[in-house]
């Protein structure tokens, strides 16, 4: 089903349900912005901390070594478009409905032109609450239909709680479409020999052998894993500089628990004068598989990842941290996702 079918159904939906539409110029996401999970509190060194380490690269000689040739992103929205009364004896409780959208792609390097591999991956929808719909008959009419009805999976009429859940969920839903096309890649002849860069963190990811030739990015973080002196080394370090390698858990820990164990290092992708110290810095992760000769992998992607800041995506926000491929995943992505102000105005039937 289109985007265009799914908005007209949403919006039906809701009026069956005897429900209202109140769609809303800004997503969950905007409003609620998400940060990246922090499982540690501290970390554990594979390298030495008294020194940062200078990355062999030279530029421009350099501009050009890189080994990696595909790149993976995922985007997600969230709208609230209306909302559903429920009754529960005397009590009445609103039921917030989003729209919701995900989208994967993977773009492939060829002759240092970025195309499309395979075919994105995009999921659509509406997110409820199913259990406080009242009229149930009609939810799964609307299913039968082809309406994607998503269950935001909660307890209880509390409307802010069903918002913060709704995002939650979202952002479940991309993880999982991300999974299934970073799959489809794996198991393709084109992932032979290669590593594919991820924007953003490996920890959300589940699949351990998808993640073994995956190399993420996170252009955000919040947590110090060192000590302070420590910590500072790593905010004061030069362009051109990397952190030493760590894990997240001790050696003595057992993962085989639940535990997701990711190989880490931060890296100063370029600096400039009256910037703050985490200007141009990203933080690397690879598969644990590579713990044994983490100061190899550290180096080797790092000179790799150095030549994808460029060209730059100024004047994109946080321009300073993007890989360039990268941002044109975005750009893509952007450009099959409707705006919010076409989710808008189709709930309130203007583009019937």
């Amino acid at each position: 089903m289109g985007t265009h079918d799914t908005l007209k159904q949403a919006r039906d939906f809701i009026r069956a349900q005897g429900g209202k539409m109140a769609p809303l110029l800004v997503s969950e996401e905007e409003i609620n912005p998400q940060t990246q999970d922090d499982l540690s509190l501290q970390a554990y060194a594979l390298e030495p901390t008294n020194t940062c380490y200078q990355v062999h690269y030279q530029y421009p000689d350099d501009a050009a070594i890189s080994e990696f040739s595909f790149f993976e992103d995922g985007r997600q929205r969230t709208v609230h478009i209306g909302f559903i009364k429920a009754r529960f004896g005397s009590h009445e409780a609103l039921i917030p409905v989003h729209y919701f959208i995900v989208a994967a792609v993977i773009l492939r390097r060829e002759q240092r032109n970025l195309k499309v591999w395979a075919q994105p991956l995009i999921k659509q929808g509406v997110l409820v609450q199913k259990s406080l719909v009242p009229n149930q008959s009609l939810l799964d009419e609307f299913e039968s239909m082809g309406l994607v009805i998503e269950d935001t999976e909660s307890e209880g009429g509390d409307y802010y709680e069903l918002r913060k859940r709704a995002l939650k969920k979202a952002k479940s839903l991309r993880l999982s479409v991300e999974d299934d096309l970073i799959r489809q890649w794996r198991l393709s002849r084109d992932a032979a020999d290669h590593f594919l860069v991820v924007d953003g963190t490996l920890m959300n990811f589940r699949d351990e052998q998808n993640i073994r030739q995956c190399v993420g990015v996170s252009k955000s973080f919040g947590s110090r894993y060192f000590s302070v002196s420590e910590n500072n080394r790593i905010m004061q370090m030069e362009e051109f500089q990397r952190s030493w390698a760590f894990q997240f858990h001790s050696p003595e820990e057992d993962i085989r628990m639940g535990a997701r164990e990711r190989i880490s290092w931060y890296l100063r992708l370029r600096s400039r004068v009256n910037s703050g110290p985490e200007f141009g810095l990203i933080r690397v992760e690879i598969s644990r598989h590579y713990r044994d000769n983490a100061s190899e992998y550290a180096e080797r992607f790092s000179r790799s990842l150095l030549s994808e800041r460029l060209p730059t995506s100024y004047p994109a926000p946080r321009w300073d941290k993007h890989l360039y491929p990268i941002r044109e995943c975005e750009n893509y992505l952007s450009s099959i996702m409707p705006s919010i102000s076409t989710i808008a105005e189709s709930m309130k039937g203007v583009l019937a």
